[in-house]
């Protein structure tokens, strides 16, 4: 460096020149002096100290940030250019400690190899996640289609380094697992097992990734043959060929592509929980009707009820007490209305009530008794297994007590005791 300066001294300069330094990773190419001075955060005495740092380069006029550093950041955030050669720096290294080990068997080999073993695993795995966003990057942003090729080859070989390099730590592992076995050390194995389980899954990543770069490659290939083909064609109409020696105006006619159907989402966005409601069912049926939309119109309301629903009721529940009953459910809170139902025990005198009849009772009890209880609106789901011994779900309405509802009870006059 220019002057001798300790970590601190570095971090500080860092830290204190923060958006500089962000504007210059961000904007690597083209920035040049008078550009960055320009800025109100840098002073000339700043961009010098800069410079003295090492921190800053400038050639031609041009500046940019020490490629050292440019490098850390990628590197953190896994971003850059694929460098797989750091694998098999570390794939050497742990053979080396390998074979140290398997000669003195001492424990401070032992530390290094759990090193380079947890060294390939994040290296392979960073070096498969930037691979993956240059891959994206390149095919999005890259403006010239014989570039944007080449790279994709170039990524496509890096790709096949991984795999290769994945292959051979495999075999390590594999040649090595007796002398492993031996150390009965349970970090390593730990260390060892997540190698591999990482190892599988990078293959799998991989795969998707060369699946990427083929489909980018095949889309480019033919822009680029749609390109040639417009090129060709735009030279045939500047002479004057295209209208007066070719059919081209007759095949134009005589394509009829649909139009565009100019039909605008709904920006407000309505709840699902809305859409089950009967108000929820009338917004859908509109939808539908305007739209011509089939499938929104597959549910349909409830038929009425048949007129003499109360008199059935009345007469299947005269030998039940109905208003004792329901001060026996305001009596207590625990359970709600239909789970109250559905689990009293009748009198003998009423006999068996079946589960249809619990299910009448309770319409009928929430018809005539609906001063008394307080409606929650919401649907609670009751199973049950029907003739067929088959289990079924049913919903209903939750129905508790309102406070001081007993007070206020009073018997229907159309109820005989």
């Amino acid at each position: 460096m220019g002057i001798q300066v300790n970590v601190k001294e570095l971090l500080t300069q860092l830290y204190y020149n923060r958006n500089v330094v962000e504007f210059l990773f961000g904007n690597r190419d083209g920035i040049t002096v008078t550009e960055l001075l320009s800025r109100e955060d840098i002073t000339q005495e700043q961009y010098q100290k800069l410079i003295d740092y090492e921190i800053l380069y400038e050639y031609q006029t041009i500046v940019s940030l020490n490629d050292t550093i440019i490098a850390t950041f990628e590197d953190f955030m896994e971003i850059g250019e694929v460098t797989p050669s750091f694998i098999n720096d570390y794939l050497n290294e742990l053979k080396r400690y390998i074979k140290y080990f398997s000669e003195g068997k001492e424990n401070r080999f032992l530390r290094s190899i759990k090193k380079y073993l947890k060294r390939i695993n994040t290296a392979i795995t960073r070096e498969i996640i930037k691979l993956q966003k240059n891959v994206d990057d390149t095919y999005k942003n890259e403006g010239n289609y014989r570039i944007k090729l080449q790279k994709l080859e170039d990524y496509r070989s890096k790709r096949d380094t991984i795999i290769k390099f994945i292959k051979e730590t495999e075999e390590v592992i594999e040649e090595t697992r007796g002398l492993f076995n031996l150390t009965n050390d349970l970090e390593l194995f730990s260390i060892v097992t997540s190698l591999k389980n990482g190892l599988i899954e990078n293959l799998d990543f991989l795969i998707e990734i060369q699946t990427d770069i083929t489909d980018y490659i095949n889309k480019i290939q033919f822009q680029l043959d749609v390109y040639k083909k417009v090129q060709q064609l735009k030279e045939i109409k500047d002479k004057g060929e295209l209208h007066y020696k070719t059919n081209f105006r007759e095949v134009i006619k005589a394509v009829n592509p649909l139009g565009f159907n100019n039909v605008k989402a709904p920006k407000t966005k309505i709840p699902v929980e809305f859409l089950y409601t009967d108000d929820g069912y009338m917004l859908c049926a509109r939808v539908a009707e305007k739209y011509k939309i089939t499938r929104l119109m597959s549910r349909r309301l409830a038929d009425k009820m048949s007129g003499n629903f109360k008199d059935v009721t009345i007469e299947n529940t005269m030998k039940l007490d109905v208003t004792a009953l329901v001060d026996k459910f305001l009596d207590q809170t625990k359970l709600n209305l239909f789970e109250f139902l559905a689990a009293y025990k009748f009198p003998k005198a009423v006999g068996n009530v079946t589960f249809e009849e619990r299910i009448t009772l309770f319409v009928g009890i929430v018809l005539e008794y609906d001063k008394a209880f307080e409606f929650k609106y919401r649907l609670n789901y009751y199973e049950y297994e029907d003739a067929e011994k088959k289990t079924r779900k049913l919903g209903y309405t939750v129905v508790i007590p309102k406070p001081n509802a007993k007070k206020k009870i009073s018997k229907p006059t159309n109820v005989e005791n």
